[in-house]
């Protein structure tokens, strides 16, 4: 549905605003489509970076042998090293725990003998 003038009257805004040149404006549209859950591993970032040439030039050829984007080519590969590294991570605190963990160690120690 539609919203017109009519539906942001109770949005008025004083006159000292109106004095200053502000005024209130309402939410555009496109804004109520977005969903509410959205992750951020789902959104894309425009960035710059600098990247050798011939690293650029490797994935442009790749990409064009798989028939994808070079850039979602960069962008999964990056994707598979940082959930690489937070699985390693996850596992490594895991093994600390159990280091530190007495009852565990006696249970182990028990086990190998």
């Amino acid at each position: 549905m539609k919203k017109t003038e009519k539906d942001y009257e109770y949005l008025e805004t004083s006159e000292e605003m109106k004095a200053r040149g502000l005024r209130r404006i309402s939410r555009p549209e496109f804004l109520d489509k977005i969903p509410k859950n959205i992750q951020l591993r789902d959104c894309k970032s425009r960035i710059t970076v600098d990247v050798d040439a011939d690293i650029v030039e490797h994935f442009k050829q790749e990409a064009a042998r798989q028939d994808k984007n070079y850039q979602t080519l960069i962008n999964n590969l990056l994707r598979e090293f940082v959930d690489g590294r937070q699985e390693i991570s996850a596992k490594e605190n895991f093994k600390r725990e159990l280091l530190q963990d007495r009852d565990f160690l006696q249970e182990l120690k028990e086990a190998l003998v």
